[in-house]
């Protein structure tokens, strides 16, 4: 399972990287720390999973889920 992460905050990222690689068949395929950049990673790599903060800057995690469920489908 291709797994992408967006928090603002360094330290969450690095909790959830350290779950995900420590899960047998799971990959951390990319990461971001703001809405926009979080939309444009994870409509280019496709995950299977995205895990989004809520409160993200620039463009919210809310905001994010809607429109790549609209570019991005499968994940």
């Amino acid at each position: 399972m291709r797994v992408f992460v967006a928090d603002d905050h360094e330290i969450v990222r690095r909790g959830v990287r350290g779950l995900v690689e420590s899960q047998e068949g799971w990959e951390l395929c990319g990461e971001a720390g703001d809405g926009q950049t979080a939309l444009d990673r994870a409509i280019d790599l496709k995950p299977d999973v995205a895990v989004l903060d809520i409160s993200l800057p620039i463009l919210n995690g809310l905001a994010v889920t809607r429109r790549l469920r609209q570019a991005s489908p499968d994940t």
